[in-house]
């Protein structure tokens, strides 16, 4: 019995590295409404225009910002929503079934897999959870096996340098270093936008996907 009891303060942290170690918390901060207003969900959905029966997975899901209003949104469609902590895939759960949303699917990730079924994804989208990734190039090239020819990339992560919200600089990812890793990984840059503050966001295709 003391050995388990010793294991647990252990077990109850955050599985995303690069994350606060308090989970709870990071939630909470995750879907507080200032956030919420930066990031503007519905807008980016709307901009991405993606058809009714699209296959889309959320990497970084968290409580599901995205996934839950991409649900919505995709009436014919289906999004996985990717996290490597269950208590936030939880925590999306319950907000799925307080909203009626069935075609989420909670996909635990480990930190080099999405686990994303092969040539079945139309979009996948990254918001805040770039910078979280280790071995990033290897990561983004081995995701290319599950996206559908014609598929796209699309990112939203904080700017660099020092910000009033965000993480701080010296965690984030220089802009430079992004793309390259990027293409090394396949990728090519096909649009940026401006329209989300604090952010860059890019829409990425791959090239020779299948």
């Amino acid at each position: 019995m003391l050995a388990l009891a010793s294991s647990l303060p252990a077990l109850a942290q955050n599985r995303d590295r690069h994350g606060p170690p308090d989970t709870e918390a990071y939630i909470a901060q995750l879907l507080r409404a200032d956030r919420l207003e930066m990031l503007q969900p519905e807008r980016v959905i709307a901009k991405l225009a993606l058809p009714e029966d699209a296959v889309v997975a959320d990497l970084g899901c968290g409580p599901g910002v995205f996934a839950l209003p991409l649900g919505q949104h995709l009436k014919r469609g289906m999004v996985y929503a990717v996290d490597v902590e269950p208590r936030q895939l939880d925590a999306l759960r319950g907000r799925l079934e307080a909203e009626g949303v069935t075609n989420v699917v909670p996909v635990l990730a480990s930190y080099s897999n999405p686990h994303l079924p092969p040539g079945r994804v139309d979009l996948v989208l990254v918001v805040d959870t770039y910078h979280h990734i280790d071995d990033r190039a290897q990561y983004f090239r081995g995701l290319r096996a599950a996206l559908r020819p014609g598929a796209r990339l699309v990112l939203l992560e904080y700017e660099p340098g020092d910000l009033p919200v965000g993480p701080p600089a010296s965690h984030k990812v220089p802009t430079e270093k992004r793309m390259a890793e990027l293409r090394e990984a396949g990728y090519e840059l096909e649009e940026s936008f401006d329209s989300i503050r604090y952010h860059d966001f890019e829409v990425w295709s791959a090239s020779g996907s299948r």
